[in-house]
């Protein structure tokens, strides 16, 4: 315990607080105290306190400057290890995203196949309603996406410019601006009666 450089602190921190001018108060202190109470300076050589004072000055600058050090490349490397980690998530995550795409060979034989698939597709659809089968198909396509979500059922869907087509009026937005166009079928003339 006589090596513990912490066992004044509660001490020397209570004197601290007490002076207000500082860190330069509190070492006049301290010097006044051995200038009063010992032979610090005057119990030597001449200059051998200047000496002193320097070498534990000095050692304790050097203690302080290392902690610093340390500190500092202790937050670098903390630093660098955050941001490494960052930069292989932001890797990972741009590789899950643009997978590249794959091409895949097929034979002469298997395109053909796929091809006659394809027609009897385009037939099947031709042949239930000579063409309307397709529209009816978007139709309950569009009917069931509807019954899918409950929240927009009974909504009216936006038009070709993200606005909405009323009896008497229609308008489109874009992220700059809001377009409104009123109609009527009352005329002109009909109002001056």
């Amino acid at each position: 315990m006589a090596n513990d450089p912490e066992r004044f602190d509660s001490m020397l921190l209570a004197m601290a607080q007490q002076h207000e001018g500082g860190v330069k108060d509190l070492l006049a202190t301290i010097v006044g105290f051995l200038a009063r109470k010992t032979d610090f300076f005057t119990g030597g050589k001449q200059g051998e306190w200047e000496k002193v004072v320097k070498d534990v000055f000095y050692e304790q600058a050097k203690k302080a400057q290392d902690e610093a050090d340390k500190a500092k490349k202790e937050r670098e490397d903390a630093e660098k290890r955050l941001k490494d980690i960052q930069q292989k998530k932001e890797q990972e995550r741009l590789a899950r995203d643009f997978e590249p795409a794959t091409v895949t060979e097929i034979t002469d034989q298997e395109a053909e196949q796929m091809q006659e698939d394809i027609e009897k597709d385009k037939k099947s659809k031709t042949d239930s309603g000579d063409g309307e089968g397709s529209s009816n198909e978007a139709q309950a396509d569009n009917a069931s996406e509807e019954e899918d979500d409950p929240k927009e059922k009974g909504k009216l869907k936006p038009n070709a410019g993200n606005g909405c087509d009323l009896e008497n009026y229609r308008w489109t937005q874009t992220l700059e601006e809001v377009e409104a166009q009123y109609h009527t079928s009352v005329e002109y003339g009909a109002l001056a009666h």
